[in-house]
Parts: C-alpha cells; structure tokens; sequence
C-alpha cells in the first residue's frame, strides 16, 4: 500500500529548522502502515530535510558554520546575471533568485529523508526529529510525506 500527503507551510526565516515530527507521525499513524518506509520529500532547492537532534546549540553551531563555509556575500555565478541564462525568475534585486549560497548550502545536505516503520512506528532514535530547514528567506514551502509499506 502507498499513501501520500503534502505538508504546506511558510517558513520564517534562513537557517529556520522547522520540526516536522509530529505531523509525518500522525500520518504514519492514519495510514495504517504496520511495515515499511515514510519518506520526506523536499519539493525545493533551498528547503532540506535533515534528521538530527532538538536543541538550540546545534541550530546556531550550524548557521555558524554555514556562514563559514558557504557565505552570502561572496561570489556566485548563479547571482552574476551578466552570465546567468538559465532559469531567470528575478525581479529587481529579489532574494528568491540571487540566492547561489543557498543553493550551494543545499548541495552539501540532503533532499529527503527515509524512516523505516516497524509495528506502525517511525523508528527515529531518542533524540532524533525531522526538519525542514529553510537555507533561503520566508516564501511558501511544500514538503511531501510517502508511506510505503503493508
């Protein structure tokens, strides 16, 4: 059996780390799945979804080490629109274009994440939860949920 749902929401702010535990919970619940797979599905390029631990430590060391090693003010070409031709959506000066660190934040994290289920039971660890963390600026978000499993 699969089911499929859509989490919808705007997120607030870059490095945001919205906690989507409860919600693909209670889907895995009311799907009735007793064995298989969920899989959390990042719809966009600037919107990962990471397991890890619940505390604001490890939210700032992040966001600390994201603007070391990916920082926003330095060169990208993808903001450079004397060469960029590709997927050209800006308007004057909008973040949701001239946003090559965020995209590049991206390619060093993941776009999905998969939990097995077990006697109808994500199996995350003690500590563990799901987020979406926002690499870009506050816009509408689309997170898709797969339940896989008999």
């Amino acid at each position: 059996m699969i089911k499929n749902t859509t989490i919808e929401f705007t997120s607030s702010d870059n490095m945001e780390f919205r906690d989507l535990t409860d919600e693909v919970e209670k889907f895995v619940e009311e799907s009735k799945i007793k064995n298989g797979n969920v899989l959390i599905y990042s719809t966009h390029t600037t919107l990962s979804i990471c397991i890890n631990e619940k505390e604001k430590g490890i939210v700032a060391d992040f966001k600390n080490l994201t603007d070391k090693l990916i920082p926003k003010n330095a060169y990208y070409e993808h903001n450079d629109l004397t060469k960029r031709t590709e997927n050209l959506v800006c308007q004057s000066g909008a973040s949701d274009c001239l946003n090559g660190h965020s995209h590049c934040t991206h390619l060093l994290m993941r776009n999905s994440e998969t939990i097995p289920i077990i006697d109808g039971k994500m199996t995350l660890g003690m500590w563990q939860k799901i987020f979406a963390i926002e690499l870009d600026c506050c816009r509408p978000r689309k997170v898709l949920v797969q339940v896989i499993g008999e």
